[in-house]
């Protein structure tokens, strides 16, 4: 026995054992804070190779492991936000329906940390690099979309190596890693500016309701009322524009979908889709036609910025006031009766009708006028109101009631 462990004395097992995984075509940066960075684009199942975990499992309270050491799985605990799992659907049906119909997909860089040490002794010559098996890696940017990444690849696995993921892997000091990738996860998240709703509207062509609201610019109901700007968040009352696209975008998708259309996120089975395109428009268009008789001051009129009828929260309500119209109604004197009891004619919408319209935000005490928001809690009440004065809860109850005495 004594001989056989003598016959190892100059071996160690250990020394070279370490597994390596290459990432070949790479290029190698460097930050200004001196950390060096490997670019590369890689196949899904490479990248999910990769990383080797799915941050969903990671929980410390589950008793059963993520595959990944403590230290990992306490940083993403600390460091990490939930991940939202109507946000990884939505990416992961972006990816199907390009990938499916030869439609656009792109999205930035994956980004990793890690503390491993990659070879970089044949970079010069192969433009590769390779890591250790085992090497650790925190996303620190892009977590929903490696969730989506995988899911597409389990739901979809034919697709799986139709492109590729760019993905940057920051080599960081050993004693700054958890420091430094909390302040990574800060700088790409907390300090990232919100892309300008309009302007990113106005160049998508893949969301039904958006093509559906970009039409609305022929309809001549809009352009009597000055048309949609394109470019601005907001158009002040006094703006010769009737509102912006993003503001249209959201009455489209009330019209559409109804309540729930109004607020962002992906939606479970839209009612809008390639089939219903078509007859959905037809009705959006009567029912702006309606609107427009219903509310002649929506032209190009000099007292028009006095009245609330473009804010952002009126047009909601009003979409989702459509929506509950031509869903419940079939006889169109009846839809038209019901829009024109929201009007003009029937409803002071005067912004100095604050007894009326104080729930649409704050009331200046010298003016008494009311000047507009658009909180979900006001979104709520003006839908609520214009649904009252409408007449339409009354109509659905005297249905109700007659199917019951039938």
């Amino acid at each position: 026995m004594t001989d056989g462990l003598n016959a190892f004395e100059t071996i160690d097992p250990t020394r070279k054992a370490l597994l390596q995984q290459r990432i070949e075509g790479c290029s190698i940066g460097k930050t200004p804070s001196k950390f060096f960075k490997v670019r590369a684009d890689l196949t899904p199942g490479d990248l999910i190779k990769l990383v080797g975990y799915d941050p969903r499992t990671v929980n410390p309270k589950a008793k059963t492991p993520a595959n990944i050491s403590h230290a990992l799985e306490d940083l993403i605990t600390e460091v990490q936000r939930n991940i939202d799992p109507r946000r990884v659907e939505e990416m992961v049906a972006y990816l199907h329906q390009a990938v499916e119909n030869d439609g656009y997909a792109d999205w930035s860089e994956i980004d990793l940390v890690t503390a491993a040490q990659p070879d970089t002794s044949t970079y010069e010559t192969d433009h590769g690099v390779g890591f250790p098996q085992a090497t650790e890696y925190f996303i620190t940017d892009g977590q929903h979309r490696y969730c989506a990444i995988l899911d597409f690849v389990r739901q979809y696995p034919p697709y799986a190596n139709r492109f590729t993921v760019a993905v940057a892997i920051g080599v960081l000091p050993e004693g700054r890693l958890s420091a430094w990738a909390g302040q990574a996860f800060h700088d790409k998240n907390y300090l990232q500016k919100a892309v300008n709703a309009t302007k990113a509207l106005a160049v998508d062509t893949r969301d039904l309701h958006n093509r559906l609201t970009k039409e609305l610019t022929d309809h001549p109901v809009i352009k009597a009322a000055g048309g949609i700007n394109l470019y601005k968040q907001s158009v002040s009352a006094g703006a010769p524009e009737f509102a912006t696209h993003a503001v249209l975008y959201k009455f489209v998708r009330g019209f559409a979908e109804g309540h729930r259309g109004v607020y962002k996120g992906a939606l479970n089975n839209p009612s809008l889709t390639d089939e219903t395109y078509e007859a959905i428009r037809a009705s959006l268009w009567e029912y702006l036609g309606y609107l427009g008789q219903a509310f002649p001051s929506w032209r190009l009129v000099p007292d028009r910025e006095e009245y609330l009828f473009r804010a952002s929260a009126s047009l909601q309500a009003l979409g989702v006031l459509g929506h509950l119209i031509y869903s419940s109604v079939d006889e169109p004197d009846q839809r038209k009766r019901l829009t024109i009891n929201v009007g003009e004619r029937n409803v002071d919408w005067r912004r100095a009708n604050w007894q009326t319209w104080g729930i649409m935000g704050r009331v200046n005490e010298e003016t008494h006028e009311v000047s507009p928001t658009s909180t979900r809690q006001v979104i709520e009440a003006t839908i609520q109101l214009v649904r009252n004065r409408s007449g339409i809860e009354k109509y659905l109850e005297s249905g109700r009631a007659s199917d019951s005495n039938a």
